[in-house]
């Protein structure tokens, strides 16, 4: 199918709820994407952090094929070995001590939510509800994780939205204390803000809400939906703060393309679901599970957590050096390979058509905003790839600028 003909197909058949490049991908391959016509492009947006190892890795796909061949679905009313086999090995990764399955980012928040609510409502039975989400966050487009979102701009059209939410500043602890009451609950942080341009959470403002939270009696719920799993160079973004959460919830890389969400807790909160609380009829299937475990042995053995850290710290580096140039770079901000580069104008959707039209894709978060999230197997030889393009368009904007 060619792009002219998908583009009809997409209007005549399918919700446009997306503002989809005017590109028709075909096939991956590695650190590569392919197109209708063959053209073969960097991928530095990995569908959104999901393609951590690239596309098509053989020893996920090999699970995959295998699985499948074996079994692909039966109802959580049964046990299955992938399913137990990945929760046994996130809970000892994590310092978790139980895990939920589920299929995306906001159930794994939702459920997140649920089990806190649960908890001080059946088992400490103190009538707390309230969760102290956080200003520019994302934690997904139910009703309840649309409402712990601090971005206005999702919300339009949705009201009424679920009560119980506040929302404090972003690395402010002044703001977080001043909106706990007798009522909250918990705090929800992404500790490093995805969808708001990667912010990262100080090291100290970490320590304060862990300190908040042992004064109050409350829980800490950590989304690291975009930001764990290796994404910042380690298996869990919170090993950065040495803070660890009462919940943590999971998703993106997890599945190795394919749907799957988790939430995991520890200590007494892990103790808040009973049978029927929660559930979900394709959280933890056999064959996700199977590509899960690939993908944590794909990290394991490849040491590509090693990798991560060293390419974050080049692309970092290779970008500030250019930012001094006086190019047009307020910032580049980020751990691993979860990365920003801030621009001085509103220039991000003309940057994002000169990468794609060079090769290389990337995701114009804001007006000014570039984000990259490189697959964990990318070499240095793609990651000055990068840096070169975004020079080579600076320059060409700049001299542009001058010839007006």
């Amino acid at each position: 199918m060619k792009f002219s003909e998908a583009s009809e197909l997409d209007k005549k058949h399918v919700f446009q709820t997306y503002r989809r490049t005017p590109l028709m991908l075909d096939r991956g391959a590695g650190v590569y994407v392919y197109d209708d016509s063959g053209n073969r492009y960097l991928d530095f947006v990995t569908g959104l952090a999901v393609n951590a190892l690239g596309h098509c890795n053989k020893r996920v796909t090999a699970a995959i094929s295998a699985q499948a061949r074996k079994l692909s679905h039966v109802s959580n009313l049964y046990y299955t070995e992938p399913m137990l086999r990945l929760a046994g090995r996130l809970t000892s990764l994590s310092g978790m001590d139980k895990a939920f399955f589920c299929n995306s980012g906001a159930e794994a928040n939702e459920a997140a939510i649920k089990l806190v609510r649960r908890f001080h409502s059946e088992v400490l039975k103190d009538g707390r509800y309230e969760v102290i989400c956080f200003k520019n966050s994302f934690h997904g487009r139910t009703l309840m994780t649309l409402t712990a979102t601090g971005q206005d701009v999702y919300k339009k059209g949705f009201d009424p939205l679920a009560p119980g939410f506040k929302h404090a500043v972003f690395n402010d602890i002044a703001s977080v204390e001043k909106a706990i009451t007798k009522k909250t609950a918990a705090i929800m942080i992404e500790p490093v803000q995805g969808e708001a341009g990667i912010y990262p959470a100080s090291p100290k403002f970490m320590r304060g809400l862990a300190t908040l939270r042992n004064k109050h009696g409350i829980q800490l719920i950590f989304d690291e939906v975009q930001c764990g799993l290796g994404r910042t160079g380690t298996w869990f973004a919170f090993e950065h703060y040495r803070v660890r959460p009462d919940a943590v919830t999971l998703a993106k890389p997890i599945g190795g393309g394919l749907p799957l969400g988790v939430m995991m807790a520890r200590g007494k909160l892990a103790e808040g679901f009973a049978p029927g609380a929660h559930a979900t009829t394709f959280g933890g299937g056999p064959v996700a599970c199977a590509a899960a475990n690939a993908f944590l042995d794909e990290v394991e053995e490849k040491k590509l957590l090693d990798n991560v850290k060293a390419m974050g710290e080049l692309i970092t580096a290779d970008v500030e050096k250019l930012r001094r140039t006086g190019l047009g770079i307020r910032e580049v901000r980020g751990k691993g390979l979860m990365l920003a580069v801030e621009l001085e104008n509103d220039i991000a959707a003309d940057a994002a058509a000169f990468f794609m039209r060079n090769g290389v894709l990337i995701n114009a978060i804001r007006s000014n905003i570039i984000r990259i999230l490189p697959p964990f197997i990318i070499e240095k030889k793609q990651a000055g790839e990068f840096t070169r393009l975004l020079e080579e368009f600076l320059r060409a904007r700049a001299g542009s600028e001058k010839e007006k």
